[in-house]
């Protein structure tokens, strides 16, 4: 709007000027004042109204700025009053949840010492279990150890009940053995069978029996028995008698059943065993014929033993048998050292005559032959004797037609290939010698170490049962000695004839090089 005024007004001022101009040279200086004051006056209301559209103009854009900046106004604090309640809710949430993180700290805090707590009481158990578990182990593991050795006492203790104690100790063995132990039932298995034992060592017994051990197993029996001391049975088909007595062997048998006794011994068992049948219906009217007496000392020593044991002549052969029998295992070695050296001393001796024989009679004969030059029949003659001189001798007889040199060298490979063909097995047959008493030393160290294990478990009440187990622990020393001494004597006597083979192979090799070529021609 305010430029299509503008133009409007320079359109007319164009035409006034227009006008004055053509009328110019015609006008008079009057009138162009008029005009030129028209002009001006034109020019000013042009200009006035031109400036009040302005101002209406501007007016109405201030106006309408006026009314933008309420509605920007309105609109900001419309804002702000939401902004005012969002951070009102805001300070709301803020402090509820402000609270609730306070309650959930206390809980958590109050938690965290119950959880620490809970922690140091669950530590304090488990440590207390795993020490009792530790104690249970090695509770475990001592009634287990326990058990095996009763186990391997057995054997040798009291054969009556034994059967029955050896499943009660494998059923106790068992329990001890499970992946979840059962030591209990185990310590009663094992407490069931210690007093089962002590009940036979107190108590006392007669009946009829099925014997299980002894000179005739499965023998109907009366068998009369005393604790631990006293055994007798008497079979009934045919009324033999066999008794358990108390061993001295270094084996660990503790007893032995023994039906090889004195006819009086025998009859008296009989006597007693008969008198306990009688008695045992008798005792609720007299007690006094209960009282029957035992033909055996109540200590059953070894010295008791073997003189109650019925005494016969024994061969050699049983002799040696017996002998062998107390040295133990250690005596089966100490047989197959004796047994090795002799077969090395038979070789030996063997080679030695046939390979190191030295004849006369061949030395002769070479030395005629060597004399009268006749080299090729002194080397066939080695040749058939095959003897260790005749090789050395024909290793110099093979070179009689090359130089002394060659000779000495040839002379010395056969000194080298023969001496060791002469001294094989030697080594070995010293080793044999040396062996044997040191495996009698450890058969007697073994022997002691029985004879006392014996001894802690069973007692002795007689010294003289000790020196018996000592004599038995020294057979084997006595046989490693027996041994030795011949196999040193006979590893001399071979060392011997064998310096002598060797010392004439170079006295006959030297004597012939010097013959054949002379001691000048060396």
């Amino acid at each position: 709007m305010i430029f299509v005024d503008m133009r409007r007004t320079i359109f007319a001022l164009v035409i006034m000027l227009a006008s004055s101009a053509f009328a110019w040279p015609w006008s008079s200086d009057k009138k162009d004042a008029e005009d030129e004051a028209r002009i001006k006056d034109s020019l000013l209301q042009v200009e006035v109204r031109n400036l009040q559209r302005e101002v209406e103009t501007l007016t109405r854009i201030r106006m309408q700025k006026a009314d933008s900046l309420e509605k920007l106004d309105a609109k900001h604090w419309s804002n702000r009053y939401a902004e005012s309640q969002l951070t009102e809710e805001h300070q709301n949430v803020t402090r509820e949840l402000d609270g609730r993180y306070s309650k959930l700290s206390t809980d958590l805090g109050r938690i965290t010492e119950e959880v620490m707590a809970n922690k140091n009481v669950t530590e304090e158990v488990e440590e207390k279990s795993r020490s009792e578990e530790v104690a249970f182990d090695a509770l475990n593991t001592q009634v287990k150890l326990s058990i095996e050795k009763t186990l391997g006492d057995v054997a040798g203790d009291y054969p009556v009940g034994m059967n029955v104690r050896l499943l009660r100790l494998k059923r106790a063995s068992a329990d001890a053995e499970k992946k979840v132990p059962n030591t209990i039932a185990a310590v009663q298995g094992y407490m069931a069978d210690l007093l089962a034992r002590h009940e036979i060592t107190y108590t006392q017994y007669y009946g009829a029996e099925l014997s299980q051990m002894g000179k005739r197993p499965d023998v109907n029996v009366n068998r009369l028995r005393l604790g631990t001391v006293f055994l007798g049975e008497v079979a009934n088909d045919n009324g033999e008698v066999q008794a358990l007595l108390r061993s001295g062997s270094l084996q660990g048998k503790v007893f032995e059943w023994n039906a090889n006794l004195p006819v009086e011994i025998a009859t008296n068992i009989k006597t007693a065993v008969n008198q306990a049948g009688s008695a045992t219906g008798a005792m609720d009217a007299s007690p006094s014929k209960a009282v029957i007496a035992v033909p055996l000392d109540v200590l059953q020593n070894k010295a008791i033993k073997n003189s109650i044991t019925d005494t016969k002549e024994l061969t050699w052969t049983e002799r040696f048998k017996a002998f062998f029998k107390k040295g133990g295992i250690v005596m089966y070695p100490l047989a197959l050292v004796a047994i090795i050296a002799l077969l090395l001393f038979l070789e030996r001796f063997v080679v030695l005559s046939y390979r190191g024989h030295l004849s006369r009679r061949f030395t002769k004969k070479m030395n005629a032959l060597v004399e009268e030059k006749k080299y090729e029949d002194a080397a066939n003659l080695c040749l058939k004797k095959q003897t260790s001189l005749a090789m050395v001798l024909f290793s110099i007889l093979n070179k009689v037609n090359d130089t002394r040199k060659n000779a000495e060298r040839s002379l010395q490979e056969a000194l080298l290939r023969e001496q060791p063909k002469l001294e094989r097995h030697m080594g070995l047959l010293a080793a044999m010698g040396t062996i044997a008493p040191l495996l009698g030393l450890l058969g007697t160290v073994t022997g002691i170490i029985t004879l006392f294990t014996v001894i802690t478990e069973v007692g002795t009440n007689d010294a003289r049962v000790l020196a018996g187990g000592i004599s038995e622990a020294l057979v084997t020393t006595e046989m490693g000695l027996v041994i030795a001494i011949p196999v040193m004597i006979l590893h001399g006597l071979l060392s011997e004839k064998i310096e002598k083979i060797t010392s004439e192979l170079y006295v006959q090799s030297t004597s012939l090089m010097n013959k054949v070529f002379g001691k000048a021609n060396e």
